[in-house]
């Protein structure tokens, strides 16, 4: 294995001038990121879309900022363990001297210390040992350190899990930082071989690397060795990887359920019989397969290490949209809302549901980092925690959509319920407001330990209540009935302090020529930074409390009235007291906290001042028959729109002033529109059958043309046989 490589991982000086020289005839030369790479034009036997671009641009991103936090969370656990013993031995230090005090007669003896002083004292020390830490921690340059680890023990293993043509797995180690091994796997050879010539012509030949830790280039020569080919991989001490690129052709659930080795754990207290075959746990798994991945989280979530980062794409819009919401209950165990406005973020919260389900089952939970809905597919990036008091809370993160049948209202509740844990969260979000303040109820600490100990006898987990003991056990509006989706995720779905950061460091390195002037990722410039960039801004506006959202032109088509303007409808609603956003998939959605008669309200009162135009009714309709049937009149249906216009308001009043500073946001590119024609998804690459196909030879067509004769003419005796 070569150890010569520097960080960032950089090609041959002399391997980008040979890349735009000599490309084959029939074959295009792409360029992405840093790398190139040769596609036939009239083939797809490996799979590639172009359309991919900006979801490889955020993976990098992200990926790259997950390293200087995966850095920064190894130094604080260290850092902490060193501070914790240098106060002991300080502590210790003390005692002593004390008992030396106490013994010569010098002091008086200390009396024993009580539960309370005892719970205090622990207190106190872990409080010095934080602001320690906190201290250290602020001198620390982390984006150098994540550079430095590719080299060491520290640095970050990454498995594509469906590498195809290796494009994405050659960005990870050419503009990551801090990648010590890149494990770039597929099931098609033919996309393994597209991958290693990948490799080549980039220059990263000296990269390349086996299984065992022996480099490639050796790899051919030690095959003639029968023991050292049928004998098992063998382990390193450490339950290291080798560093660099290693490619393979294998099944990827495989792969990951032989790589679910803790770190902590040494390969001598494994059965001998499974121990060489065991493999340690990956930093980062990403899954972009042709469909749903559905197939692949339940290794993927066993084979991440603890705090380790999960990137997935499904791209089976028609079952997460509901077009098909028989094949996504079976694949994610939950029923989609079919025709609904809001398909975008329930398809994101229906595959987080089923990630947190399979992760749970194991002892561990996500916690979303981006989730996002581009193009014509899902990406989500979530990482994974071992947290089994977590997974006792995740009813709590779960809901049931209950849907009218004749409006755009909605309802969420939560599976379950719990009031101890309620009061926490409330308690922390307190907390986090009023640092310099104190108590912001003004409660004395007397008061709150009484109202503590009280939410404690009530750390009971309820079932959750429908709409019925929300008061509306029909639709509020029309009186119809509901129709009941989910399950799905109603936590948050962006780690809003990672998304500023991301959008930080995409305006920073705007004005440094596309990359990072600190020094961290984007370490290279970003083809679709632009693109990136407003939909990262968009997604940082969202209401984080308010899950899936109404479409305004929806909700005034449903009263025949033209789309009210938008800014004058979130007005209405901030002006109400309640939080509003857009969805950073649909410009259109209104993504708000406030409750579906609210809603409703301000578009009854938009109508009162500009009434809408009638809804023209047929004559039959006028007197009740319905078309094409022989039964009997009857009294036609009351309209929705009459229904719901005729409906009293609660709202006393409704205010469309638009306030100061409403219209006022960053300056971004939101919803881009697609960059050119037929811009989405690719048919399935070809490699295996057409491979397949070619392995049968003229024998198997010999054998067809005489099973099925001339056309026309006569059948053969092998026909009359068949």
């Amino acid at each position: 294995m070569s150890t010569t490589t520097t960080m960032p991982n950089k090609p041959s000086p002399s391997s980008n001038d040979d890349m735009t020289q000599n490309v084959p005839e029939g074959h295009q030369l792409i360029r992405e990121g840093q790398i190139t790479m040769l596609y036939p034009k009239s083939e797809n036997s490996v799979f590639y879309n172009p359309v991919q671009v900006q979801n490889r641009d955020l993976s990098v991103l992200m990926i790259g900022m997950y390293a200087e936090r995966r850095m920064e969370r190894m130094w604080v656990v260290r850092r902490r363990k060193e501070v914790r013993k240098e106060m002991m031995q300080k502590q210790k230090e003390e005692r002593e001297e004390k008992k030396k005090e106490e013994d010569g007669g010098g002091g008086e003896k200390k009396k024993k210390e009580t539960k309370e002083e005892r719970k205090a004292k622990i207190a106190k020390f872990e409080q010095d040992l934080e602001a320690q830490v906190l201290k250290d921690k602020s001198s620390v340059d982390f984006t150098k350190l994540t550079q430095e680890s590719s080299n060491t023990t520290d640095g970050m293993s990454i498995f594509e899990a469906l590498a195809a043509s290796g494009l994405r797995s050659l960005r990870y180690w050419k503009e990551v930082p801090g990648v010590r091994t890149v494990v770039v796997n597929d099931l098609d050879p033919v996309a393994v071989e597209m991958a290693r010539e990948n490799v080549v012509r980039n220059g990263f030949v000296d990269d390349l690397v086996t299984a065992a830790g022996d480099d490639d280039k050796k790899q051919s020569n030690s095959m003639d060795d029968t023991s050292e080919k049928n004998s098992p991989p063998k382990t390193t001490k450490h339950n290291l990887r080798p560093r660099g690129l290693q490619l393979q052709v294998g099944d990827a659930t495989h792969e990951m359920y032989i790589s679910r080795l803790p770190p902590n754990l040494h390969v001598n207290q494994i059965n001998p019989t499974q121990r060489n075959y065991q493999k340690p746990q990956y930093d980062v798994i990403d899954l972009d397969p042709y469909g749903s991945a559905a197939p692949f989280l339940d290794a993927a979530v066993q084979s991440v290490v603890n705090g380790g980062l999960l990137a997935v794409t499904c791209t089976d819009m028609a079952a997460l949209g509901g077009s098909h919401p028989e094949t996504c209950y079976g694949r994610y165990g939950a029923f989609p809302i079919q025709r609904s406005g809001y398909l975008q973020e329930l398809a994101l919260r229906i595959l987080l549901y089923h990630m947190s389900v399979v992760a749970g089952r194991y002892g561990r939970t996500i916690r979303p980092v981006l989730s996002v809905g581009m193009a014509f597919y899902c990406r989500v990036f979530v990482e994974v925690y071992d947290d089994k008091a977590g997974v006792n809370n995740l009813s709590l993160n779960h809901g049931h959509l209950f849907q009218s049948t004749k409006c755009s209202s909605f309802h969420i509740t939560p599976i379950a319920t719990n009031v101890f844990v309620a009061a926490q969260q409330q308690q922390q979000n307190n907390n986090s407001s009023s640092d310099n303040s104190g108590n912001t109820n003004g409660e004395s600490e007397k008061e709150a330990s009484k109202k503590k100990e009280k939410s404690k006898r009530t750390n009971v987990y309820k079932n959750g209540r429908g709409p019925c003991d929300l008061g509306e056990p029909v639709c509020g509006e029309t009186g119809a009935p509901y129709k009941i989706g989910g399950p799905l995720w109603i936590g948050p779905l962006h780690d809003l302090e990672v998304v500023n950061d991301a959008i930080t460091r995409l305006e920073a390195a705007k004005d440094n020529e596309g990359t990072n002037p600190s020094g961290g990722s984007p370490l290279h410039p970003l083809h679709t930074a632009t693109t990136l960039h407003g939909l990262l801004v968009s997604c940082s506006e969202e209401v984080p409390d308010a899950p899936l959202y109404h479409l305004l032109p929806y909700l005034c088509s449903a009263v025949n009235s033209p789309t009210i303007p938008m800014n004058t409808f979130k007005a209405a609603l901030v002006n109400a007291g309640y939080n509003v956003s857009a969805y950073h998939k649909e410009p259109s959605a209104v993504k708000t906290n406030a409750p579906n008669h609210v809603v409703w309200d301000i578009v009854r009162a938009w109508c009162k001042e500009n009434p809408p135009a009638k809804r023209k009714e047929s004559k039959r309709h006028r007197k009740g028959e319905d078309q094409g049937s022989n039964a009997p009149v009857h009294q036609p249906d009351v309209d929705i729109a009459t229904m719901i216009l005729s409906k009293e308001m609660r709202m006393t009043k409704v205010d469309f002033t638009i306030p100061k500073g409403l219209g006022e946001r960053k300056k971004a590119k939101r919803w881009a529109l697609n960059p050119e024609a037929n811009w989405g998804p690719k048919k399935a690459a070809s490699g295996r059958n057409k491979r397949k196909k070619e392995e049968v030879g003229d024998d198997d067509d010999e054998e067809k043309k005489e099973l099925l004769g001339d056309v026309g003419g006569e059948p053969s005796a092998k026909q009359v046989k068949a």
